[in-house]
């Protein structure tokens, strides 16, 4: 158990980095904008590059976590994530921040794959559920950090915080770096290779009449989830004006919208296990639906019953996106499969990101409402229709 606990730390520092790194961007472009005195195209390519970044690096790293090992992928991601931290203080264009912040999202893309398969095959049958769930919980908790801290640099230091905020992260990663550096290889792995198992298995495996199925679901989830997740910011600012919080100069309001979706996360600890996997996801579609449903009401308090239900009830779902692919494969793609699901779902984050304004814009904050709850409804059915249950199920080498 105490060596099980381990591993949840050595994994979860990568997941809570990546929080960090996501999150402290927002911070830093309110100094960074003057300074390179961004105009659209330019916030947008920092934004995109990580974008990108996750895209690529989830399932090519995916596959090498599979064809490598969970241990030396892992260390070498929280290198990179140092390196290329630190770096970003020095620079001195636009285009050597946005490359940085590519390089970035490849290894932010990797750690999903890699902390998932590390932490589900690391863990025994009865606790794996709430083991891999506790990656949303450290994702959310890096976001609150980076928010408090960069707030923080930003009264503090002012005009080149941005340097501070952006290469903050470094400290943490370094940390973790030391932490993993002493974590042993996953024993899955090790008897998946030693078996010739991951010879005999190519990365076009996942897509075989065997794999297909589970595939699609565990992607489908995970597009479904995420696309409306970006939607449900639209209404952001009129929550953080009823709760009094949406003054500029102050964290209040971002902590308030990540403590929400913190709260979720934790939640689903012990739902997973006392729950069972299916169950949590339909109920996290449902409340999906109902939430953007009560927004078509337009009363304010009601939007912040609604945002914080779907907060609450999407954040406790969500932790499914990352146990369902650890369980419905074998170990000799398993680390391939989440990398994939995961780049389809940043397809979804694409579309969240750039199309939410232009939809707003022109057809206004109805439209946006009506297709979340059309996107919600459809993934209430497809986990109807689809959501196996894999609670206590042993992984397969």
């Amino acid at each position: 158990m105490k060596q099980q606990r381990a591993l949840l730390l050595y994994a979860n520092c990568g997941l809570f980095c990546d929080g960090y790194i996501l999150s402290s961007i927002g911070l830093a472009l309110v100094t960074l904008t003057p300074h390179f005195q961004l105009d659209a195209l330019g916030t947008g390519a920092l934004g995109g590059a990580t974008l990108v970044g996750i895209l690529a690096g989830a399932p090519i790293f995916g596959h090498y976590t599979d064809r490598f090992g969970r241990r030396i992928l892992m260390i070498a991601d929280l290198c990179v994530f140092v390196v290329a931290c630190v770096a970003q203080a020095f620079c001195g264009a636009l285009w050597q921040l946005v490359a940085l912040r590519f390089v970035l999202g490849l290894a932010i893309g990797a750690d999903y794959p890699i902390a998932a398969a590390l932490i589900g095959e690391s863990v025994g049958n009865r606790y794996r559920g709430a083991a891999v769930n506790s990656m949303q919980v450290a994702w959310f908790f890096g976001a609150a950090v980076a928010y408090a801290l960069g707030y923080a640099l930003l009264g503090a230091i002012g005009t080149q915080s941005w340097r501070w905020i952006l290469a903050s992260p470094a400290l943490f990663a370094a940390i973790g770096l030391l932490l993993r550096s002493t974590a042993p290889e996953s024993p899955l792995w090790i008897a998946s290779r030693d078996s010739g198992a991951l010879k005999r298995t190519p990365f076009r495996a996942m897509f075989s009449r065997e794999h297909r199925g589970a595939l699609a679901f565990v992607s489908a989830m995970w597009l479904l989830q995420v696309v409306p997740l970006f939607a449900i910011y639209a209404f952001a600012p009129v929550v953080l004006r009823a709760l009094g919080l949406s003054d500029q100069r102050s964290p209040a309001g971002s902590l308030a919208i990540t403590a929400a979706f913190l709260i979720g996360s934790i939640v689903s600890l012990p739902l997973v296990e006392r729950w069972g996997r299916r169950p949590l996801c339909i109920a996290g579609f449902a409340i999906g639906t109902a939430s953007f449903a009560l927004l078509l009401a337009g009363n304010p308090q009601l939007v912040i019953v609604a945002f914080v239900a779907y907060a609450i009830g999407i954040g406790a779902a969500a932790g499914l996106e990352l146990t369902y692919p650890v369980e419905l494969f074998p170990t000799a793609i398993r680390a391939s499969a989440t990398g994939f699901a995961a780049a389809v779902s940043r397809i979804g984050a694409a579309l969240g990101t750039f199309a939410l304004p232009l939809v707003l814009d022109r057809y206004g904050v109805r439209s946006v409402v009506v297709a979340s709850i059309a996107l919600c409804a459809i993934g209430w059915i497809v986990a109807l229709r689809w959501a196996p249950e894999t609670r206590g199920t042993p992984l397969t080498a």
